[in-house]
């Protein structure tokens, strides 16, 4: 089987590293964030490399979880913690990690891209956080979010589900650059090439204080039993059974 992770460098010091999952538009399955933090690790041993730059293969950067497999009870857990570390070890890492983001970023996608250290989107770009529609929590992905984006922007983004345009994310944070969709990369290497010319340590010690600036915590022990919670519900069992069968949901009136 190919590798769901792929990894190659361009220059000294820049890994590009490439969900390769197109066929389920790089939904993030167990397997996956499993080699995408283990490709992390070894990223960080190498001495060399400094900066990391994270795409997408096909149509969309990153679809979000891996719903199909999200409804298998025995599997919430293990999936839950794999989200949750694969966060941090993006946000967390010494490396300096950059999103290139094309077609959409959804839900755990759209993660994925806040947990970066920076994100370059294409123009084209949407990004959208459809969890309550599926009866979901967006626990995990609320704690990278709260450091870029407003409460009311992000009250928004995860209470109405629409998804945002590329411009209204560069607005609201969530992007540091638009580009068009075939430069992307370009201007994903630009950011790499500055980082590059700052004194290693320094880099390493820059991003530590702008995580203590914003007061940044790698604790997602809370986030994680709520997302649990929200997970094991009734509205998430419906939810997800009704993206499956390609239905509206129909939500029990508790009110």
């Amino acid at each position: 089987m190919p590798s769901l992770i792929e990894t190659e460098s361009p220059k000294k010091g820049v890994a590009v590293v490439t969900l390769n999952r197109a066929e389920r538009r790089n939904a993030l399955s167990i397997a996956m964030m499993k080699e995408l933090i283990e490709t992390i690790d070894r990223l960080e041993q190498d001495v060399v490399t400094r900066v990391m730059i994270l795409r997408g293969d096909g149509p969309v950067f990153c679809a979000g979880l891996d719903l199909a497999e999200a409804s298998d009870m025995h599997l919430v857990r293990e999936s839950a913690q794999c989200v949750a570390k694969t966060l941090a070890s993006l946000r967390f890492s010494h490396l300096v990690t950059i999103a290139a983001v094309h077609g959409g970023a959804y839900a755990g996608g759209a993660g994925v891209v806040a947990a970066c250290d920076m994100a370059v989107g294409a123009s084209d770009l949407h990004i959208g956080f459809p969890e309550a529609r599926r009866g979901l929590l967006p626990a995990l992905i609320s704690d990278v979010l709260k450091t870029k984006v407003r409460e009311g922007d992000l009250t928004e983004l995860f209470l109405v589900g629409d998804p945002i345009p590329a411009t209204r994310a560069q607005q609201i944070g969530l992007l540091q650059r638009v580009a068009e969709p075939s430069r992307v990369m370009e201007e994903a290497m630009k950011l790499a090439n500055g980082i590059l010319a700052g004194g290693p340590q320094t880099i390493r010690d820059t991003k530590v204080l702008v995580h203590h600036a914003y007061g940044a915590s790698d604790h997602h022990g809370t986030s994680i039993e709520d997302h649990l919670k929200a997970r094991f519900s009734d509205e998430a069992a419906e939810g997800l059974r009704a993206f499956l069968e390609k239905r509206p949901p129909n939500w029990m009136n508790r009110g």
